[in-house]
């Protein structure tokens, strides 16, 4: 098995050959990926070709000095970290270089152990940096124990352990992109990036220049060079959202990418090759698409190898208080303040409420709350139903037919279950449906036996 290190790049630019492959060989048993250049030249072209998180240049070399080349690199690619090598005579120099943006420096003659300690330590930094901030949950947590969400921890298991795209479909805010996390991080690429692209929130010029990167020159204002997320995510996971949104153009060279392992730049000639799994999410139809001609179809069949589909938060009302007890906890503790306890009667009007906007509304919600209600109990008679977004489920004078007709679904299933005295063989007689249908209704519905005993 691969070391995590492995996704880690290095590139050592030194014009003197044997210590140039001495470095690679000791940074290779640390089982980092390392590639060598002989100068400044060679190194810059191979930066322009690939991304690479770490570059190891001596100072001093004919033709592109380490000094030239680190401004060239900080130029087009901030997050690339760079060491310098330098004589003795030269420190300064370097000490100067680190207000250019250098990681840090090491002189000659120097002990392979103490360069592996540097590169281990940017290495560390790095690695930290792809954590989550400080109050976040250390890995993406999918709340839930209904069947559905259930069923979709167990599809995330399953295909985390693969490279093969995945296609994620839900309405918006049921947390495709959390999914799209926990595939990464239960994965064999969890030490890599994680790059997320929304598809519908860019033009299509500057999506693609996000996508591919672009050259300096390539067009007006791109005044350097830039790597796009198809470098950037070399090792890891790149996540488009929206995917439905992508335009026709942009579809076709997505799938070129796709087929081939390489792209250009934007204004470029040289293809770049990068290693990264594709996960895409929509909230929309594709087939629809596909049938009205706004979406490709030889595309489609790319990017749904794996399908996944995320439920609304109507369809799943028991995993409401299981999230409203977690958000609680954790943007309670955000702000400094004790989580407090939610009455039952509060309880059922948000398990009653249809959620439209599905856990991303939810979660607005309680933190909004959370800034207004001070006392440390959420009652009946200080919670401001008000501050509901929408309407509760109960209201149906506006809404979607979905939402309306699963209302009074439930309020049959319930009429039925009351009449019957509880009995689901007579209550699915009743409503003229087969009693394993009932019991995934009530399930579905959340349908407490409080509610019609």
């Amino acid at each position: 098995m691969n070391s995590p290190k492995s996704i880690y790049r290095i590139l050592i630019v030194e014009d003197n050959q044997s210590m140039r492959e001495g470095l690679q060989a000791s940074l290779n048993k640390e089982g980092y990926t390392v590639a060598i250049a002989k100068d400044g030249q060679e190194g810059w072209n191979q930066i322009e070709n690939s991304y690479w998180n770490l570059v190891i240049t001596d100072i001093k070399m004919p033709g592109i000095d380490g000094l030239t080349l680190l401004k060239k690199i900080k130029s087009i690619s901030s997050g690339t970290n760079i060491i310098l090598i330098t004589a003795f005579a030269t420190v300064d120099i370097a000490v100067d270089a680190m207000k250019e943006g250098a990681e840090d420096f090491i002189t000659k003659p120097f002990a392979l152990a103490e360069l592996r300690a540097k590169v281990a330590a940017v290495y560390e930094h790095w690695q930290a940096r792809q954590k989550p901030e400080h109050g976040q949950p250390e890995l993406p947590v999918l709340i839930g124990n209904s069947p559905a969400i259930q069923h979709v921890r167990q599809v995330i298991v399953k295909v985390a352990a693969s490279d093969c795209p995945v296609l994620i479909t839900g309405e918006s805010g049921v947390g495709k992109e959390l999914a799209a996390r926990l595939i990464h991080h239960s994965g064999k690429r969890s030490n890599g990036p994680f790059l997320a692209v929304n598809c519908g929130a860019l033009t299509e010029t500057i999506l693609e220049s996000e996508l591919f990167g672009h050259e300096k020159g390539a067009f007006t204002g791109a005044h350097k060079m830039h790597a796009g997320k198809f470098e950037q995510s070399h090792g890891g996971t790149l996540f488009l959202d929206e995917i439905g949104d992508m335009s026709a153009g942009l579809q076709v060279k997505l799938l070129r990418v796709l087929q081939t392992k390489q792209f250009q730049r934007v204004g470029g000639e040289k293809f770049i090759t990068s290693d990264f799994r594709l996960i895409c999410a929509t909230n929309q139809d594709l087939a629809q698409k596909i049938n009205d001609g706004s979406f490709r179809a030889d595309l489609f069949y790319r990017i749904n190898v794996i399908p996944l589909l995320i439920p609304p938060l109507r369809e799943r009302p028991t995993d409401i208080p299981l999230l409203i007890d977690y958000l609680l906890k954790v943007r309670a503790a955000k702000i400094g303040r004790k989580a407090p306890h939610v009455e039952p009667g509060v309880l059922e009007r948000l398990r009653a409420y249809s959620w439209p906007g599905n856990v991303r509304e939810l979660e607005n919600f309680i933190e909004r709350a959370l800034v207004f209600i001070e006392e440390n109990t959420f009652s009946e008679t200080l919670f401001n139903f008000s501050d509901l977004p929408d309407r509760p489920a109960g209201d149906r004078s506006t809404g979607d037919l979905t939402m309306q007709v699963g209302q009074v679904e439930r309020e049959m299933i319930v009429k039925a279950m009351r009449d019957q005295h509880g009995v689901k063989q007579r209550a699915a007689a009743q409503l003229k449906i087969k009693a394993g249908t009932l019991y995934y209704k009530l399930e579905k519905y959340g349908i407490r036996t409080e509610e019609y005993e």
